[in-house]
């Protein structure tokens, strides 16, 4: 069931007064000598620090340059914070009481509380987000994960028009062309520094980073690793890693190493402690990612060595937790959710390049049984989906897809990946739309809404297709029933785009076949469109009620598109589409499905007083050139007896119409659209009983 609660508060963030982060409060003290530790970043200092309410925290210190080290804690209470004693437990000894020469006051007086209430998993619901105060946490926003120009100006001014349109969350990645990796420069920055060592200027920049963030509310899951760090083949950095041996001061033999050396896993965990010790107090930090996608490094991808990728991931998430005296969530990407590299994550992070978009968003890869963490996609991408040139460079399908995606049975929504592009195009204030919606519309008060497709009458009509979805995920197709009235059932979002060989099926997780079953009004011909072969070719096969019906097989360079055609009688039938196993790979694009549709469809959520909608133009949605509008009557069935109130809402501006009141009697309601050029939406609320 979904259960979604939030709080005027997400928007009352971009509207708080102007001011000053508290930022942290810094302690700074110079230890005693240490010649045998060569590395200052290797020493393990902790700062015992005592707060106004007499909580004591242990803190992570770290090497603030100059023999000087440095612990931060966080502002959350008003007056005396005093460091009552500092600690070292380097190498693993003991830890002990060790005499330092205070470089700052001992005692600080803070006077003002922190601005951004911090943010983790909630204790009440633990598939949800919730704020320090108690309120619900929902993440809006999108991917910035790097910028090639001016650091901080650039984030600074993204941060403020994220905060305008009541965006509060952004995926920033530690990665060196973008200068934000502590430990491996900008090309024409200088040398990387040693190995287990800090570039003070990029900390410096995280620092500002950090507060530009704070200032404006927006909250920021921070990527340590990206899989091209220790990729040979997808998007691959690895020849110019200062880590490879290839390399000057290098000393990893292959990517795959960085899982198990004992040096780089060493050297990885002093540069996790130091980012826990100098920015953990933050309430700007939404949660520590430890690797984008790491599905893609060697380790996994070539190697198949799970167990080491999965042990690292146990060891520093660990690392992690026993140092972030404030908890921050920690979480990794990566594409199987029943992996046990999740295993000590806090929640699950998936990514969604399909072809069919408001498809795929409201369904997720197979979970393990009784699984409760949050999940939302913390990517989505258009790269695979059949738009033209203009529509992919509007930035329009950055925005739609997140409608969709609260229709969903999780209902947090997917995150685009081309932050940049939505801000390049204009296109934040109509992102921002979605949270206003969410909370003005009472959305998000509800409890217990399941999702549904609505079916809608309109005298436009479009053929029915069903669009191939998932490309190259390890996902299995689930079997469904596909309604031919335009409702779009959840199994839609794991219709496979890509169909591949039995023994690719099972040594990688793809899938080789789909299965619908379908009541045809009368006999048609399904018309199934391959878009693309593999190099070596691929072959088709379509079974209707378990008999084959239609196949072929093209060799590449072959003509493409291709067409296999099927006939189907009228009546209630299974049809099945399946890779033939003859070389390789085959890709489809869709299934026209002799029929037409509606123009408009409509995904909602519901219970049994609130009914919420998106109802969208199938042909339009995507398309920003689009002209010629449409009109409809959506039919909701079920719905209870009692005094209705309907709000349409202009999801483009967030403005919603003067509601009108209904009066139901019971069962079966019809409700008339507006016209529609790309998308709306209707929010439906019951009057309580007198």
């Amino acid at each position: 069931m979904f259960r979604l609660r939030f709080s005027i508060a997400l928007l009352a963030l971009a509207t708080l007064p102007a001011a000053l982060p508290a930022g942290p409060l810094t302690f700074a003290f110079t230890p005693p000598a240490a010649p045998e530790i060569r590395n200052p970043f290797a020493r393990e200092l902790w700062g015992r620090v005592v707060s106004p309410s007499g909580r004591v925290l242990l803190l992570p210190a770290y090497y603030a340059g100059d023999g000087v080290f440095a612990v931060r804690a966080r502002p959350d209470e008003i007056g005396a914070y005093r460091l009552e004693a500092v600690l070292e437990d380097t190498r693993g000894a003991t830890a002990r009481p060790v005499t330092v020469e205070p470089r700052s006051a001992t005692t600080l007086e803070n006077k003002q509380v922190l601005r951004l209430p911090p943010v983790g998993v909630s204790t009440r619901h633990p598939d949800r987000f919730a704020r320090a105060d108690g309120r619900a946490f929902i993440p809006f926003g999108a991917n910035l994960a790097w910028t090639h120009g001016e650091v901080v100006p650039w984030y600074r001014e993204a941060f403020r028009a994220f905060a305008a349109a009541n965006l509060n969350w952004a995926r920033v990645w530690m990665v060196h062309w973008g200068g934000t990796n502590l430990d491996w420069p900008r090309e024409g920055a200088g040398p990387a520094p040693a190995p287990g060592g800090i570039d003070p200027t990029v900390a410096a920049r995280w620092d500002e980073l950090l507060a530009a963030a704070e200032e404006q509310g927006v909250y920021l899951q921070v990527v340590f690793q990206h899989h091209g760090q220790y990729s040979s083949a997808v998007n691959p950095s690895w020849a110019e890693n200062p880590w490879n041996a290839a390399n000057p001061g290098g000393f990893l033999k292959s990517p795959s190493d960085f899982f198990t050396d004992p040096n780089a896993r060493l050297f990885t965990a002093l540069k996790y402690r130091y980012i826990v010790a100098r920015w953990g107090w933050s309430p700007a930090v939404f949660a520590w990612e430890l690797f984008n996608e790491v599905h893609w490094v060697d380790a996994l991808r070539i190697d198949h060595n799970e167990a080491a990728v999965a042990r690292w991931h146990d060891d520093m998430a660990t690392l992690v937790r026993s140092i972030d005296a404030y908890a921050h969530p920690i979480t990794t990407s990566t594409e199987d959710l029943r992996s046990p590299i999740y295993a000590k994550m806090d929640f699950l992070q998936p990514h969604l390049y399909a072809a069919d978009l408001i498809a795929a968003v409201r369904t997720f890869a197979p979970r393990l049984e009784g699984e409760k963490r949050p999940i939302f996609y913390g990517e989505f991408g258009v790269d695979h989906l059949p738009i033209s040139a203009e529509a992919r460079q509007s930035g329009l399908a950055e925005v739609i897809p997140v409608w969709a995606s609260l229709m969903a049975p999780d209902g947090l929504p997917a995150q685009p990946w081309e932050g940049g592009k939505v801000l390049e195009h204009g296109r934040v204030q109509e992102l921002g739309v979605v949270p206003r919606f969410l909370v003005m519309s009472g959305f998000a008060r509800q409890q217990n809404l399941t999702p549904f497709s609505a079916r809608v009458e309109t005298d436009a009509r479009t053929p029915l297709v069903l669009a191939g979805c998932q490309a190259w995920q390890r996902r299995p197709a689930r079997e469904f029933t596909l309604p031919l009235d335009g409702r779009e059932p959840l199994e839609m979002g794991d219709w496979p785009a890509v169909l591949v060989v039995p023994e690719s099926e099972r040594r990688d997780g793809f899938p080789n076949s789909g299965t619908f079953h379908a009541d045809f009004p009368a006999a048609v011909t399904l018309r199934v469109t391959v878009a693309e072969v593999a190099t070596s070719g691929g072959g088709l096969r379509v079974l209707v009620d378990g008999k084959p019906a239609a196949e072929s097989f093209w060799k590449a360079p072959a003509a493409m598109p291709a067409e296999l055609a099927v006939p189907v009688t009228a009546g209630k039938h299974t049809v099945r589409v399946e890779n033939t196993g003859a070389s390789d790979w085959v890709k489809v694009s869709q299934i026209d499905l002799g029929v037409t549709a509606p123009v408009l469809a409509a995904l909602g959520q519901r219970n049994d007083h609130f009914i919420a909608l998106w109802v969208r133009h199938r042909t339009n949605v995507l398309q920003p050139g689009a002209k010629t509008d449409a009109s409809g009557t959506i039919v909701l069935d079920e719905v209870p007896a009692g005094a209705w109130s309907v709000t349409w809402w202009d999801t483009e501006k967030g403005t919603p119409a003067p509601a009108a009141a209904l009066e139901h009697k019971g069962g079966s309601l019809r409700l008339q659209t507006p016209r529609i050029l790309r998308h709306a939406a209707v929010v439906l609320a019951k009057a309580p009983a007198k």
